[in-house]
């Protein structure tokens, strides 16, 4: 092998990394939402004796839910490299959208895992902490994990512009998944509300901010993984039939040399 020609692509790692979308959305359905009981999560108005309560009656639920959920977490920033390499296949190595993508499920991994170690913390000390403690760390963790959203949108809008301009017959990915993405985008938006509200549908556990903003979330996460996936063995296969097609035309360019 010539040390100078680059490595080839590894298509297993990426094929791994595109597998780590379900791992996080399957791992964070599970241990967030049915482990940890948020599914609803408590409510904004619940009272700071009962929120407390919560805490101690679910004190191991929530701690070994929110550790998994810390781990898991990282997840969804592989998840975003692999789909930042599908859109370089189209935007070019020079690109900045497909960076801006990954950089925004690098940073969407942040408030997660802050948000999930206060949770984690408060069922830790629940003996030491006063009711009205735990409801502030609780706030706390809602306000960070929920308002930090506009990172996670400047993702999906970069991935969906650029899946968008696939010229293949068949692009990489549907643009029903790209336009899903600009809806999930604009259902964000209210969650800006949440600190005004503690009843209601703009309250973190109300209809628009968490019924309809996290399902929408999930539904792009689903359908971008299952594609993304399908992507790269289309790829692979893309790049198989360049490099045969190509044998030939450098044996005739030898020949001719001759």
């Amino acid at each position: 092998m010539n040390p100078t020609q680059p490595n080839p692509t590894d298509y297993s790692m990426w094929k791994l990394m595109a597998w780590t979308g379900p791992v996080f959305f399957i791992g964070f359905f599970c241990m967030w939402g049915l482990l940890a009981d948020n599914f609803p999560p408590m409510a904004a108005s619940t009272s700071a004796q009962e929120m407390w309560q919560h805490y101690k009656d679910l004190q191991t639920p929530i701690m070994i839910g929110m550790s998994v959920c810390m781990v898991l977490g990282s997840c969804y920033m592989t998840f975003g490299a692999a789909v930042s390499r599908v859109m370089r296949r189209i935007e070019g190595p020079e690109g900045m959208l497909s960076n801006l993508e990954m950089m925004g499920a690098t940073i969407t991994y942040c408030p997660i895992v802050v948000a999930c170690g206060i949770w984690l913390t408060i069922a830790l000390q629940i003996d030491v902490l006063s009711p009205e403690m735990v409801q502030t760390l609780y706030y706390l963790a809602w306000m960070i994990v929920d308002l930090a959203y506009m990172v996670t949108s400047w993702q999906i809008i970069a991935a969906a512009i650029v899946l968008l301009r696939d010229k293949r017959e068949k692009p990489l990915v549907p643009a029903w998944v790209c336009w899903w993405g600009f809806v999930t985008v604009a259902s964000f938006f209210p969650v800006s509300l949440i600190p005004f509200f503690k009843t209601g549908p703009f309250a973190f556990h109300g209809m628009f901010n968490f019924w309809i903003a996290f399902p929408t979330w999930y539904i792009w996460i689903v359908s971008m993984s299952i594609f993304i996936i399908k992507a790269v063995n289309r790829i692979q296969i893309e790049d198989g039939a360049a490099r045969t097609a190509a044998v030939p035309m450098q044996g005739g360019a030898m020949i001719g040399a001759r």
